[in-house]
């Protein structure tokens, strides 16, 4: 069908198609699809056919549109001398009255005003749709605008450090490498937005694509199978892009370079970090989730999945059960005046009494939020990870870092960046440096995929660890569990795929290792002994409780 513009342009050419031609066609009737002059119209057309839908060809563009897309427009398939007046849900086809009231006695309908309040509905896609896909392609605008900023960045730092290299070859060709494996991560990290945006775009795309063959096939059947989700992405909201993107402006090429020369001065070079299990311990739970070492040098240890909380001794080879609770908890700490505060996603953190198992309120409330993890810095505060209530994943509402006092009086939060943007998807384990950095690991999907987020007190992103692009692919993604402050003042963190993260305090890399080499897999919590010992508490894969118990190690560091 032509256009309200093609018909005005053929005019001339095309009469009324009641008297054969003689005069100009000025209407149109929706229902026998006739295009007719004013006199044929007035004279002949409604006289016999009162009821049909007469418009101006002026309007016949927006009759293209989908106007004429009824009911009415459809003769019955039983009853061919009958136009169809509703649809019917039970057998997905348009009806006529007739049938209605024989065929389809009992069946479930949709009448004439509830489609023309979808259609009205419907209709309106393909615009607002057009509307986020200009949306969608400025943003890919911009973060090409910003692979190219990173590009530049990229140049100039390597002529820097070539600029500011030593007598060091290797330390030069160190800080190479690391700047090529940040440019690797800024460029995983605007390749990845700008998939997102690929598809974004694709299902935008998608409901334009089918209101036109819906509008030119006038097909009820596709209309009504697909109108809920064609309306549920035309009322998504685009997902934020550049949200949280690496970039090359915080590698600070001149720290680096003075960095690098006091490891080297100080002999703290990554081959002299190595780690040597002097014992391993058979646990009776499944995973240690968490775990901390207690004043009078006992453990806490907890498995989430079974609700189990435990206070144990080790014994040479052994773990002695002092205590068993059953309760979940998602952190735990030792609070300033000694109590045992545990987190199990209430609003306010519990303290638990070891000797009796029982659960008492603190003074640490986060209301209404829930609280997910705890940690207490050395300078008595605490400072919790919490989210609103709901499920963790897919993220919403509020996802926050609180620091209370001991009193817990709140001092301050951490929620958004400069730009607004929502710092953290889901705080799993905190942990605080020296120098009064705040190190998050926040997990981003239920996959347990994550980063580490580091922020100086002030609430500014120092830094964000997204893992090493040589062990951490596609397919073994990086996925922190835990994190844990040394004495050395740097930051341990515990990954998943069996491998310990070594960090500085400003949250970069310095060492890697893969705790399969000595025999340690499935890694999850971390804990300082008072000997300056570590532990790593792992889980199991199969976590039967017949045959498959945590394993529990003490390791001593050397070159840490």
């Amino acid at each position: 069908m032509g256009t309200a513009s093609s018909v005005q342009r053929c005019q001339v050419h095309i009469g009324c198609q009641l008297c054969q031609g003689k005069n100009i066609i000025q209407w149109k009737c929706t229902n026998c699809q006739l295009l007719l002059c004013s006199s044929c119209k007035d004279n002949i057309h409604l006289r016999i056919a009162k009821d049909h839908k007469i418009i101006n060809i002026t309007d016949i563009g927006e009759l293209d549109s989908g106007e004429s897309f009824n009911f009415s427009d459809s003769h019955c398939n039983e009853h061919s001398n009958q136009v169809c007046c509703s649809y019917c849900r039970t057998c997905k086809t348009v009806v006529c009255l007739k049938c209605v009231m024989k065929v389809h006695n009992g069946h479930k309908f949709i009448d004439e005003e509830e489609f023309l309040s979808k259609k009205q509905k419907l209709w309106k896609g393909p615009k607002e749709a057009a509307i986020k896909l200009t949306e969608l392609s400025k943003a890919e605008t911009k973060l090409k605008e910003v692979k190219k900023s990173e590009d530049a960045l990229y140049i100039k730092a390597k002529q820097d450090i070539q600029e500011r290299s030593t007598n060091d070859v290797g330390q030069v060709s160190e800080i190479l490498i690391r700047l090529d494996q940040k440019m690797h991560s800024v460029n995983q990290g605007i390749d990845r937005e700008i998939r997102n945006i690929d598809r974004e775009k694709g299902k935008f795309q998608e409901v334009i694509n089918v209101v036109d063959v819906i509008k030119s096939s006038k097909d009820f059947y596709k209309f009504f199978e697909r109108f809920d989700e064609l309306i549920t992405t035309m009322n998504c909201d685009i997902v934020p892009f550049q949200k949280n993107i690496e970039s090359l402006s915080d590698f600070n090429v001149e720290d680096l370079v003075v960095y690098n020369y006091s490891k080297t001065k100080t002999g703290h070079l990554e081959a002299n970090i190595s780690f040597k299990v002097i014992t391993q311990y058979t646990t009776d739970i499944n995973a240690i989730f968490s775990l901390t070492e207690l004043p009078d040098q006992t453990l806490m240890m907890s498995d989430n999945a079974a609700e189990v909380l435990q206070h144990v001794k080790l014994e040479r080879t052994s773990v002695q059960v002092i205590s068993n609770f059953n309760i979940n908890i998602f952190g735990m700490a030792v609070s300033p005046s000694g109590d045992i505060l545990v987190s199990t996603s209430d609003s306010r953190l519990k303290i638990i009494n070891i000797a009796t198992g029982e659960k008492t309120d603190s003074v640490y409330s986060i209301h209404p939020l829930y609280s997910r993890q705890v940690h207490v810095t050395k300078d008595n505060r605490v400072i919790i990870g919490a989210k609103s209530p709901g499920p963790a994943f897919p993220a919403s509402g509020r996802r926050v870092v609180k620091v209370m006092d001991q009193e817990g009086k709140h001092l301050q939060e951490y929620e958004h960046d400069g730009n607004n943007k929502p710092l953290f998807t889901y705080p799993h384990s905190i942990t605080t440096t020296s120098n009064g950095n705040i190190f998050v690991v926040d997990t981003l999907d239920a996959g347990d995929r994550g980063r580490v987020v580091v922020l100086e007190q002030g609430g500014d992103v120092i830094h964000i660890y997204s893992g090493h692009p040589h062990i951490n692919t596609e397919r073994k993604p990086f996925k922190p569990r835990h994190l844990l402050l040394m004495p050395s003042g740097s930051v341990i963190v515990t990954d998943t795929n069996s491998r310990l993260h070594i960090l500085n305090n400003y949250g970069q890399l310095i060492s890697f290792h893969d705790l399969l080499d000595i025999g340690i897999e499935w890694s999850y919590s971390l804990a300082l002994s008072s000997s300056g010992h570590l532990y790593i508490g792992c889980g199991c894969e199969k976590r039967s409780p017949d045959t498959y118990k945590a394993k529990l190690y003490e390791l001593e560091c050397f070159g840490l």
